[in-house]
């Protein structure tokens, strides 16, 4: 299973879906007067959340059909971790960290998952 779900996979799956989650907050509860950073923040939350979809199905077609699955179950249970991280760090800061963080974590997704 660890050939087909590397620990690296999940660990930036899991932070991934952490800084996705912060920006929708943010978004739906925004109370800034710049509508540009709305719109920044709208589009980076939208990018993340259509990149998490494209990941998983990606996934499941050249890796393995079930490891998607498996890997969305992991990602909702993290958010439990994650509200843990938000008391030492704060929601605005990962909402923020998410404009870097999330492509970031993207990145190293697609790169570190085993080839089929």
């Amino acid at each position: 299973m660890l050939k087909i779900l590397p620990i690296s996979v999940i660990v930036l799956y899991c932070l991934f879906t952490m800084f996705v989650y912060y920006q929708q907050l943010h978004v739906k509860n925004f109370q800034g007067a710049s509508q540009g950073a709305a719109m920044l923040l709208s589009l980076s939350a939208f990018a993340g959340m259509f990149t998490g979809f494209v990941f998983l199905i990606w996934y499941g077609f050249y890796v393995a059909w079930w490891a998607p699955i498996v890997l969305f179950v992991i990602g909702v249970l993290f958010q439990f971790v994650a509200n843990f991280i938000e008391v030492l760090v704060g929601r605005f800061t990962l909402s923020l960290g998410g404009l870097i963080g999330w492509p970031l974590c993207a990145f190293f997704m697609f790169k570190l998952a085993p080839a089929a």
